[in-house]
């Protein structure tokens, strides 16, 4: 069976579902510990709570965009598995910066990749988030703008 056959498919031929991110889920074995640090160092807010599996209650936080959540999860719901939660900037360094005025210590310094600027930092749980400034680095794409 094709997941993607009622699909609409856009003209370059590739499938195009319209789908979006609602929630993010964080596992936690200390809740109150994760939604403090989301609050008090990342400046979200608390939205409520929500049942994502029988009797599975989770917080949900949210920093101004209301269509995405952050759900943080009892730990024992997922396999060890740690998150990875990539946040898009316009200024990485800015937010970098502003973000180690709260007390987060990153991982290092921010860096570049192919897409753009980077940096990371882990919480004390072992999910690993990341600051991207998404970048163009090819000769000629700067050399258009310059146009």
């Amino acid at each position: 069976m094709k997941y993607y056959e009622n699909c609409p498919v856009c003209e370059e031929g590739i499938i195009f579902c319209l789908m979006r991110i609602k929630y993010i889920t964080i596992p936690s074995g200390n809740i109150a510990e994760e939604e403090t640090f989301f609050v008090k160092f990342l400046g979200f807010k608390h939205t409520g709570e929500l049942e994502l599996w029988p009797n599975v209650h989770c917080k949900l936080l949210s920093n101004n965009d209301t269509d995405i959540h952050v759900a943080i999860i009892p730990e024992r719901c997922t396999s060890n598995q740690k998150a990875v939660i990539i946040f898009n900037t316009e200024n990485c360094l800015k937010q970098y910066h502003e973000i180690i005025k709260h007390g987060v210590v990153f991982n290092h310094k921010p860096y570049y990749v192919s897409a753009g600027m980077i940096a990371e930092f882990t919480d004390k749980e072992g999910n690993q988030f990341i600051l991207l400034e998404e970048r163009s680095y090819t000769e000629e794409e700067e050399a258009w703008k310059m146009c």
